[in-house]
């Protein structure tokens, strides 16, 4: 068999299943992947909306892993028959960025990133670089190796936000990203709300215990101050892409927001003297940054409650139904109300 399933982006709104011929390693360094399960992440329906930078003709999907059946003759770390998760942002290790430790801030991501600019797991194979696979250890399930670079994105906003367990938290959306950032928060913080405006998702929010409030119904800035006696929140961890200045509103002087989400559609104004009189700290970061073994540890250890988090596992044929469940309408690319958290296609 030299063909393949595969789900591939044509072009904004454009998504189809087809077959593709399966890779071949070519390169020293080449690792051939079996995909075992693969995520749909809300960046994915963004670059379908023509919200996020894209290639056409690309097989999307990053949030995945596999077992290694074919590798490249100078390839030594993993093995035929290893289950990997999968960095998906390539770097290249020379650029200054690379070498001075902001190796997510690489000149090469934005060419490269599998899933993105180059193919990557809403197929039945994917052909990448050795050092993007990181071995799982058995007590990870395929299902739960899709998230170790999500969990690796959220380890890295949690080292650079360094909660405090006296901090009060305010969390704006409960996507994927938000509920992860608050099951941290849950184990850290003194007190922790999120904010979310999809019924099923506020329904996952009350599951896991947090104080959930409705922008579209609440007054956020007037609840976060009741809910932190007058204080406002002490970290905002803007999950949306579009919350910013929200955040800036709901939090305390001398506070931490952490503009997370992303949406390159999204236009903010801020007033800079608010920033500077407030002495507020705006911390902008950008995807995982050496947290895909942390990432693997906290989920080998069972620290995070990831229980609500899965909503359905589907195979690969039924994937573009799952932009639906998402809230995407594929045929007007305008949204409706969400019927799932994460849904992971089993391929």
């Amino acid at each position: 068999m030299d063909k393949m399933k595969a789900l591939v982006f044509r072009d904004v709104g454009k998504i189809e299943l087809t077959e593709l011929p399966i890779p071949k390693v070519k390169e020293p360094d080449d690792v051939l992947l079996k995909v075992k399960a693969v995520g749909i992440c809300g960046s994915d329906i963004k670059i379908i909306e023509g919200k996020h930078h894209f290639k056409p003709n690309t097989v999307l999907g990053h949030e995945f892993c596999g077992e290694v059946i074919e590798v490249g003759t100078h390839v030594h770390h993993v093995k035929i028959g290893d289950r990997v998760a999968i960095d998906n942002n390539i770097r290249c290790g020379f650029c200054s960025f690379c070498r001075m430790g902001l190796s997510s801030q690489c000149v090469e991501i934005k060419t490269s990133a599998l899933g993105v600019m180059r193919d990557g797991g809403y197929a039945e194979y994917c052909l990448l670089p050795e050092k993007q696979c990181f071995v799982l250890p058995d007590e990870i399930d395929d299902i739960l190796g899709t998230q170790i670079e999500t969990l690796a994105t959220v380890v890295n906003g949690m080292n650079t936000l360094l909660m405090l367990p006296y901090d009060y938290v305010l969390i704006l959306g409960f996507g994927p990203i938000g509920y992860l950032f608050a099951q941290f928060a849950r184990n850290i913080a003194a007190k922790v709300a999120v904010t979310e405006i999809d019924p099923f998702r506020i329904g996952v929010a009350k599951e896991c215990g947090l104080t959930v409030w409705n922008p579209h119904e609440d007054d956020i800035e007037q609840k976060i101050t009741a809910f932190t006696y007058g204080r406002k929140a002490d970290i905002v961890i803007e999950a949306t892409g579009n919350a910013l200045e929200q955040a800036m509103q709901c939090v305390t002087p001398g506070g931490k927001v952490l503009p997370f989400g992303m949406d390159s559609s999204i236009r903010a104004t801020v007033v800079p003297n608010e920033i500077t009189r407030w002495a507020t700290k705006i911390l902008g970061l950008y995807l995982g940054q050496n947290t895909m073994v942390p990432s693997i540890r906290i989920f080998q250890e069972r620290r995070l409650n990831m229980k609500p988090f899965f909503t359905k596992l589907i195979p690969l044929e039924e994937g573009l139904g799952a932009f639906d469940l998402l809230g995407l309408d594929m045929k007007t690319l305008t949204h409706h109300p969400k019927s799932a958290m994460k849904i992971v296609m089993k391929i």
